[in-house]
């Protein structure tokens, strides 16, 4: 039998010449191999640059860049229930010591909306996209 068959599709005839063939597969199993190495080539490369970079330093005047990677509200959230904290201490130590602590509720109630307010305000961002 010949290196060439002819194939009746009934319309036309097709010659398939089986050395051109195998040729052009193996050269395409090898443009494969080389497509796979250069796409892990690549993912290393992104591996490698990503822990090249410089990471940003917080400095205080990041928090007005409308581009940085803080969460603002979740800063102001946890300031405020900070402060809560210091409040409700100040409030027990007064109360062992016998003495009532003349603080102004609606301090205590701002803060705690505040709180509040800043942390719903940055999940809803996270939930909705910012």
């Amino acid at each position: 039998m010949s290196d060439r068959q002819t194939i009746d599709t009934g319309r036309n005839e097709v010659e398939i010449d089986l050395e051109k063939y195998t040729a052009m597969v193996i050269k395409l199993d090898d443009a494969q191999e080389q497509i796979e190495e250069m796409e892990k080539l690549t993912k290393e490369l992104k591996i490698s640059v990503a822990g090249a970079q410089p990471r940003e330093k917080f400095s205080f005047g990041a928090l007005f860049r409308d581009e940085n990677d803080i969460n603002e509200k979740a800063i102001i959230g946890f300031v405020s229930f900070g402060f809560m904290i210091i409040f409700a201490t100040c409030d027990l130590i007064t109360a062992f010591m016998g003495q009532d602590l003349l603080f102004s509720d609606t301090i205590y109630t701002s803060l705690v909306v505040v709180t509040l307010g800043a942390f719903g305000i940055s999940e809803a961002g996270k939930a909705f996209g910012k």
